[in-house]
């Protein structure tokens, strides 16, 4: 990195940033940039290497507090902000991001470990969900009912809802801020936003950009906080009763726990949780289409997103021609080397406890009968890189059926029929994405009809979009994000009825 003076980061990088006061290590409150009323930080380390980059102001409870009442404030004048207005805001907001966009993906590369290249993309990503809203804000509108009194009229008006608690992931540290806040604040909302403690540099520049798109103070706060302080701060934001809604994407457990603490006070969730996506190749699929499909699926992010395919169900008569065709697109698809080289498109995995994940995955199925059809491990790679892996004789009983690996590992399970390959794709408690490939029109809408999941991917890898909705059923999570339902999340209905 070009070094300057304002630089806090304790170690360099091969990137010149083109605007440094992109980088703060401080949380914003009120329109005002502060540290840790007690004076902690953290430490946050690149993945890398597990080198330390800076230390980040480690808020607590108190701060979370000030934070709330703040956005509390502004409400009760961003709530009467014109449609329009808020229209114009989010577009000076994206303009913003775009421009900064080679910063964004630097910061994305540093604290996350994602390619350089890679990263480029996820902030087009969160672009994307800025122009989305910005285009809806003014079609959220309310309707006017048939009453069945003759003398009554019957109109709904959709209201924002107040400050809203954003807990955001380190697994897409722009673009489920942009997700997230985005569509809070397009609905009229103020936020709160607690960023993960392993990625919480790309939150603070987002809201720097927001600043300079005119935001106004108090609409977005963002409270940074490391472990040891993130249970109070989660506490502050399920308890305190100016907020009317959390928001929150990570894993079923925490989500079970927030949303218990969310009742004792009845707020608003929407919680983006675990899952453990099937990805089904029938033996009519186009297997090239299928390959591809599946990489995008599986691989990307080195197989660390909520959607990844998981359990990878391959009907029994062409699993070794498709093991083959898997194995030969993943050599000619993904080089390894430094996330800062831009031929470089596969990355570590976040920390160790990510690595100790996917090993013990990989142990528990060589263990039960499993094979290594292509990769394994690699020490020479770096602390915290695991290749892509291709095992074939997956099967029920081990972890990964169980449970998401959230890394690179692609365990291929046989099946005869459509009928075995539903129920076993159904046997989880999780329900967020699925994927399958065939060429039988009636298949095509039979088992996309079948499978209990909120997303299917029929001969596509990719169900994100900003503007569908993006959600799971079951133990997955409650709400949408992305689309016109994103909005929605984020607007009360209040009916109004006239007697004339």
């Amino acid at each position: 990195m070009g070094s300057t003076a304002k630089s806090p980061f304790k170690k360099s990088i091969p990137y010149e940033f083109q605007d440094p006061s992109l980088i703060d290590t401080r949380s914003l409150i009120g329109g005002e940039w502060v540290g840790a009323s007690s004076g902690k930080t953290f430490k946050l380390t690149d993945p890398e290497d597990d080198a330390e980059i800076c230390d980040i102001a480690d808020l607590n409870g108190d701060d979370t507090r000030k934070a709330i009442e703040e956005a509390s404030k502004a409400f009760e004048t961003y709530r009467l902000t014109p449609h329009r207005e808020r229209r114009w805001l989010m577009r000076r907001w994206a303009d913003l991001i775009k421009a900064n966009k080679a910063d964004l993906a630097a910061l994305c590369t540093l604290e996350l470990g994602k390619p350089y290249t890679e990263s480029l993309g996820t902030v087009q990503y969160a672009v994307d969900f800025v122009d989305w809203f910005e285009g809806a804000v003014e079609r959220t509108f309310g309707e006017t009912i048939p009453a069945f009194r003759g003398n009554n009229r019957i109109l709904t008006i959709r209201e924002p809802q107040g400050v809203v608690a954003c807990i955001t992931p380190w697994n897409s540290p722009v673009a489920m801020v942009t997700r997230k806040v985005g569509a809070a604040i397009a609905a009229g909302n103020t936020v709160v936003c607690k960023p993960a403690p392993e990625t919480p540099l790309c939150a603070i520049a987002l809201a720097k950009l927001f600043e300079r798109a005119g935001g106004p103070p108090g609409v977005f706060n963002i409270v940074t906080t490391g472990l040891e302080n993130t249970p109070a701060v989660g506490q502050e934001l399920c308890s305190h009763p100016a907020i009317k809604h959390l928001s929150f994407t990570g894993s079923t457990a925490v989500g079970k726990l927030l949303n218990t603490e969310c009742a004792k006070t009845i707020k608003k969730t929407s919680l983006e949780l675990g899952g453990n996506a099937p990805f089904i190749v029938f033996a009519d699929a186009n297997i090239d289409k299928a390959v591809a499909g599946l990489i995008t699926s599986k691989f990307r992010s080195s197989g660390q997103t909520c959607v990844c395919a998981n359990r990878i169900f391959v009907q029994s008569s062409i699993l070794d021609k498709f093991a083959d065709a898997l194995s030969e697109g993943l050599k000619k698809t993904f080089t390894y080397g430094s996330v800062w080289d831009k031929t470089v498109n596969f990355g570590p995995l976040y920390a160790g406890k990510g690595i100790i994940k996917v090993e013990a995955h990989l142990e528990n199925g060589l263990k039960n009968g499993a094979k290594v059809h292509y990769g394994g491990k690699d020490n020479t790679l770096g602390p915290n890189f695991f290749p892509a892996t291709v095992l074939k004789g997956g099967k029920s009983g081990m972890k990964f059926m169980e449970e998401e690996t959230f890394g690179p590992l692609a365990f291929l399970v046989p099946f005869d029929t459509e009928e075995e390959v539903i129920k076993m794709a159904n046997s989880s408690d999780v329900g967020l994405a699925a994927y399958f490939y065939t060429e039988d029109i009636t298949r095509l809408w039979r088992v996309s009809e079948a499978l209990k999941v909120g997303m299917v991917g029929v001969r596509v890898g990719l169900v994100s979009a900003a503007e569908a909705p993006f959600g799971g059923v079951l133990e997955s999570g409650l709400g949408r994000e992305g689309g016109i339902a994103a909005l929605e999340e984020y607007l009360d209905i209040k009916s109004i009825t006239i007697g004339l």
